[in-house]
């Protein structure tokens, strides 16, 4: 019998397959990209970085007892985040200074957002583990088509390091046992919060290789 955070990478599986595949990935593992493309990638997901600590913060004000350090403890890594952001900005020439969030990135935050204080603790942690899972399959992915080394190297192992599996694979048993006796109408809730992350997640690496800008 699959367990909870399964069943939903299951259903998720067309996007996520979409999402692997995805040009902006292939490319980065090539050594193919962009240098201006991967470089707006830099400037929006240190936006959505930045962005997710409140996301965080408010979740933590909503969580068990039993889970409060945690939420501390990923507050602490987002911001470590936000320092590999700046420091790989200032070694490829990449303004963090004045940058606005793309149409994809300003409604990702606000799909954050809105789920953290009006959804529950469960809704938000669903989304949560999505977007992670999401990153860390996303950068296995670049790191096995690799032939070498990467100038963005840094990126790829933060996020597939061991430490990065071991604090998704924490998400993925804490989803299951928060979940655990909730009717089906609730568990259906989530699952379609899952898959909308995974949507954004997958516009996110879109949006990035298309240069995305607000057409007015």
């Amino acid at each position: 019998m699959k367990r909870y955070h399964e069943k939903l990478l299951h259903e998720s599986e067309k996007i996520w397959s979409a999402i692997l595949k995805h040009p902006f990935l292939v490319k980065t593992a090539e050594g193919t990209i962009e240098t201006d493309t991967f470089k707006t990638w830099i400037q929006q997901d240190f936006i959505f970085v930045r962005e997710a600590i409140p996301f965080i913060a408010v979740l933590l004000a909503k969580a068990p007892l039993a889970l409060r350090s945690n939420f501390i403890q990923i507050m602490v890594g987002l911001d470590k985040e936000l320092e590999l952001f700046r420091n790989n900005a200032q070694k490829h020439g990449v303004d963090l200074g004045n940058i606005q969030p793309s149409p994809t990135c300003h409604a990702y935050i606000q799909f954050l957002m809105n789920t953290a204080y009006n959804g529950s603790f469960e809704e938000g942690f669903t989304v949560l583990y999505a977007a992670e899972k999401v990153y860390l399959d996303s950068w296995m992915a670049v790191k096995k088509g690799m032939n070498g080394s990467s100038p963005w190297q840094e990126f790829i192992d933060n996020w597939t390091s061991e430490g990065f599996v071991q604090y998704v694979d924490w998400l993925a048993m804490t989803l299951d046992e928060l979940v655990q006796g909730q009717s089906e109408t609730q568990l259906k809730i989530y699952s379609n919060i899952f898959r909308q992350t995974a949507r954004y997640e997958f516009l996110f690496w879109d949006m990035a290789a298309k240069k995305e800008v607000w057409p007015i």
